[in-house]
Parts: C-alpha cells; structure tokens; sequence
C-alpha cells in the first residue's frame, strides 16, 4: 500500500512540474530568481547545449509564470536571445560583469523595468568576484528597487583552506556592501522597497561562517528563501535566494515561495542540459497604495 501511494504521489508530483505552476493575477506580481548554469552563445561555450535545450530553458522559465526573474550566469546578449525567441511574452535588459557570467532580469511585457547600473562596488576582487545588476521594477500600485547578484562561490577552484577562507571573506564582505547598498537606497531616495535576488552561493542559517549574517543583523533585511531545502540534493540548504527590505516584506505573500523542480519535472538527460540550479519565486500583492 505505501509503495501504491508513493507512485500515485511521485506522478502527480511530475505532472505538476510540467505546467504552470500558478494562475496569472492582477493582483500579484511574481519574482525569482534563476541561475541557468553557463548559459552561452554557442560559441566555445563552457556548457554545449543545442537548440532544444535552449527551448526546453524557455519552458522552465515560462512554468514558473514569474513576472519578473532574476538570471545569473549569462555569457551575452546573443546566448540569452537564444532562449528569449521562445518567450514572446517576455523583455529582458542583460548586466556587464566584465565576465562570461553575467546577470540579466527577463520580464513579462506588462512589467515597467528599467536599468540603473551594473553595481560594480560588488567586485571586491577582480576575476573573482562579479557586479551586481540593478534595476526599477514596477507593477501595479508595487515599486521598487532590485538587484540581480551572484556573489562569490567557495567550489573546487579554492583547493587550499587558504583560498575557502578567503572566499568566506570575499562574499562576507559583498554582503555588507549589499546592505550598505539597500541602507542608501532608503535613506538617500524616496525609493522605500529593496528587492535582491540571485545565486548567493550561502545561506543565512549557516551558522559556522556566518557569512551573510552583515545583511541581516539589525533585522531590517529578510531572506525569505533561508529554510529551504535545494532541489539538487535534499541535505543541502538553498543558496538561491530572495532577500527583502521590511518595506517590501509588508507585501509578501505568505505560503507563496516555490521551488520549480526541474529534477522532478525532466529527464536526468534533461536536466544536465537545462541547469544545476531550481528556478524559485515568490509572490507580493500590488493592490495597496503605494507607500513611496
């Protein structure tokens, strides 16, 4: 019987993953964030994919019905055009890392984006470390300031305990200029709602290094992403996050925080060729005045 049970829950699971994962709202935005995994251009590309696989990204982009959607980990415009032929309801504007992975935001048409910068105070090291990606957002009565981040990675490149703890360092240090950054916002523009999302190779809860703890000890900025569980591997905690001001928090829809598990939703084949990472998003209401 229980072995009955799991399969009927295993195939609903897979069914769900394949369609939308939400209803389109007016009442709503959606955001995210997601990291693609070396998307590139199909020239000398770290990751080689063809064009079903650019198609397949699409899809998963277009399932998680997010309005907006922070990508990291862009080689250039013409590689992420190669998914965006497949999404005619989106726009994109794409980030300048000086490096083959850079940050980009794609949105549905009826969302009002516009760039500011590329926030290159994030590059504490130069060719270890990449700028941010910062945009207005609007839609509805909700707008606000967001940045689109990849902070630094502790991988297999940092092979001596030397170099790991230096890249515990590095991203401690881009989370206090990520909240020094937010502080500014609020303090020196009318702008009152801060938006950051992006692959911040960490968490909050990891208390033995505690390198994200600078972004949030005055308790001003929340990662509403810091309990879950990666869908690459179940005794990992999530590093794709999205982190909110008190202000924007007010608008968060509770229960709306969603992991589109690719590694239910595709083949194991599928997924090599898609990312290593899960698209996650979030809803906040847009109906209330805005408040700045």
């Amino acid at each position: 019987m229980k072995r009955i049970l799991f399969i009927i829950f295993l195939t609903t699971t897979l069914i769900s993953c394949s369609s939308k994962l939400t209803k389109n709202n007016d009442d709503f935005v959606i955001i995210g964030s997601f990291n693609i995994e070396w998307l590139g251009d199909g020239i000398n590309d770290q990751k080689v994919r063809n064009e079903s696989d650019y198609k397949r990204i699409a899809e998963v982009i277009e399932n998680t019905d997010a309005d907006v959607l922070g990508l990291e980990e862009v080689e250039n415009k013409a590689a992420l055009q190669k998914v965006m032929k497949y999404l005619p309801e989106y726009n994109f504007i794409l980030g300048n890392t000086g490096t083959q992975q850079n940050p980009a935001i794609v949105y549905k048409k009826n969302v009002e984006v516009k760039f500011i910068q590329n926030y290159d105070k994030l590059v504490v090291k130069e060719n270890r470390t990449r700028a941010g990606l910062v945009a207005s957002v609007k839609k509805g009565n909700f707008d606000w300031i967001m940045m689109v981040v990849h902070l630094k990675s502790t991988s297999r490149y940092d092979s001596t305990e030397a170099l790991r703890i230096e890249s515990y360092e590095l991203r401690k240090k881009q989370a206090e200029i990520l909240k020094n950054w937010a502080d500014s916002i609020v303090t020196n523009t009318k702008e009152q709602d801060i938006i950051i999302v992006g692959d911040f190779n960490d968490n909050p809860k990891r208390h033995k290094t505690q390198n994200m703890l600078p972004l949030v000890e005055d308790n001003n900025m929340t990662f509403l992403t810091q309990d879950l569980i990666s869908c690459k591997n179940p005794r990992w905690d999530m590093i794709d996050h999205i982190v909110v001001n008190n202000s924007a928090k007010k608008r968060f829809q509770l229960n709306s925080l969603f992991i589109y598990n690719i590694y239910n939703a595709y083949s194991k084949y599928d997924v090599e060729n898609i990312s290593d990472h899960c698209p996650i998003v979030c809803s906040f209401e847009i109906i209330s005045p805005d408040n700045d």
